[in-house]
C-alpha cells in the first residue's frame, strides 16, 4: 500500500507549510475548452455505425425515345464507433503519509478519523487533481492514441521510456489524419528538420501554412460558418511575429478584454493549442528532434467529434473508504473514442 501524496520533493522541518490554503498548487496546463475544437457526442457506448449519404451529381439527359437514361445511384459509406472503456484508480493509504508533513488537519481519533479521510481536505485536494487531469487525458488521448504506437527505440514515434498503456486504446485523431490520403494536405517542410534548431519554422512560414490550408480547402469547408485554424503554438507564434512585423495584419489581430490577442485569417478564427506542443515535447521527442512539431487543422468541430457515454464521466468520481485496507480509494472511468469523418471538410498541414 501507499499514499497517493508524493512529499518526497519536500524538506520536512518544523516550519513548513501547516494549512492547505499555503500550499501552492500546480497551475493545470492551460488549453482550450474540448468544444472548440472538438465536438462531444454522448451515448457511446459500443461499436456503433456512422452512416455517410453522397450527393448525386449532375443529372439529367437529353430524352430520345420513350426511356429517360438510367442515373447514377445514391451512395452510402460507413465508419464505426469503436470506444475504448478507460479506467483508473488512486489508493491512499494515510499511515504511509510522513508523520512530519502538517498540511493537512490531523485525526481527534485513530480509528475512524486517522485513516478515513473521505470528506477531508487532502481528499478533496486529490478529487480536483484527479478531475483536471482526466480533462488533460481525454485531450491528448483523442489526438495522440495509436493503437499500434511504439517507441523511437522500436521504429515508432513516441518517447523512449513512454508508458504506451496510456496511448494504445484506441487510434486518435492524428493517426487518422495521417493515413487519410483524401484530405488536403500541406507539407511543413521544417518538420523533417534534422535537429530542434533545424526544425525551427522560417519567417513567415505560419502565414504560408494558413495561406496553403485555405487556398486547398473544399468549398463546402469555406462555406461552413464554424471553419476554423487548429494550430500549434509555433505556427500561432510565428504567424503573429509575421503580422506585427509587416503592415499586412488588417484586422488579423484582435485584442480581447484581458489583454489576450486572438487571431484570424481571412475571417477565419486561428485557434492556438498549445497542449499540442506540451504532449509532443514530452511524448513524441528523441531528445534530438520533435516528431512533426509544426501541426495545423482546417476544419470544423463537429467534423472531428469525440465519443463517450457521458460527458459528466469525464467529472464524476467515485470515493470510499475500505476499512478492511484502512485506505481511501478514488475510482474513475469514461469511454473514449474520436473520429475523422469527412475527407472534405478538413485541410492539414504537418
Amino acid at each position: 500500500m501507499a499514499t497517493k501524496f508524493d512529499i518526497t520533493g519536500l524538506t520536512l522541518n518544523p516550519q513548513e507549510a501547516t494549512e492547505v490554503s499555503e500550499a501552492v498548487v500546480e497551475q493545470v496546463f492551460v488549453q482550450n475548452d474540448l468544444n472548440q475544437i472538438n465536438d462531444i457526442q454522448t451515448g457511446i457506448q459500443m461499436k456503433e455505425q456512422i452512416v455517410f449519404v453522397g450527393q448525386l451529381g449532375i443529372g439529367g439527359e437529353a430524352l430520345t425515345g420513350c426511356t429517360p437514361a438510367e442515373q447514377d445511384a445514391l451512395e452510402f459509406t460507413q465508419k464505426y464507433w469503436d470506444p475504448a472503456l478507460i479506467a483508473g484508480r488512486f489508493t491512499n493509504c494515510q499511515n504511509d503519509l510522513n508523520k512530519l508533513f502538517k498540511l493537512f488537519q490531523k485525526a481527534q481519533r485513530t480509528n475512524p478519523d486517522y485513516f478515513d479521510k473521505e470528506g477531508s481536505q487532502e481528499m478533496g485536494m486529490l478529487a480536483t487533481a484527479i478531475i483536471e487531469s482526466i480533462k488533460t487525458s481525454v485531450h491528448a488521448k483523442a489526438w495522440y492514441s495509436d493503437t499500434a504506437g511504439d517507441t523511437f527505440a522500436n521504429g515508432g514515434n513516441f518517447t523512449n521510456g513512454t508508458n504506451l498503456g496510456l496511448f494504445n486504446q484506441i487510434d486518435g485523431l492524428w493517426k487518422q489524419i495521417f493515413a487519410d490520403a483524401n484530405a488536403y494536405r500541406y507539407t511543413i517542410s521544417e518538420n523533417a528538420g534534422a535537429s530542434y534548431n533545424a526544425q525551427a519554422l522560417a519567417d513567415g512560414k505560419g502565414y504560408t501554412v494558413l495561406k496553403n490550408l485555405y487556398n486547398g480547402a473544399d468549398a463546402r469547408l469555406l462555406g461552413n460558418p464554424d471553419a476554423r485554424f487548429v494550430v500549434t503554438r509555433s505556427i500561432w507564434d510565428n504567424y503573429l511575429d509575421y503580422l506585427e512585423s509587416t503592415e499586412a495584419s488588417g484586422g488579423n489581430i484582435q485584442v480581447m478584454e484581458d489583454g489576450r490577442r486572438a487571431l484570424s485569417y481571412r475571417g477565419y478564427p486561428v485557434i492556438m493549442n498549445n497542449e499540442w506542443d506540451r504532449l509532443q515535447n514530452l511524448y513524441q521527442n528523441n531528445g534530438i528532434v520533435v516528431f512533426r512539431p509544426h501541426r495545423a487543422v482546417f476544419t470544423v468541430p463537429a467534423n472531428q467529434p469525440i465519443g463517450t457515454l457521458s460527458e459528466t464521466d469525464l467529472q464524476n468520481l467515485e470515493s470510499w473508504y475500505e476499512k478492511k485496507d484502512k485506505s481511501n480509494i478514488v475510482d474513475f472511468a469514461y469511454f473514449l473514442d474520436a473520429k475523422l469523418l469527412e475527407s472534405y471538410m478538413v485541410a492539414v498541414a504537418y
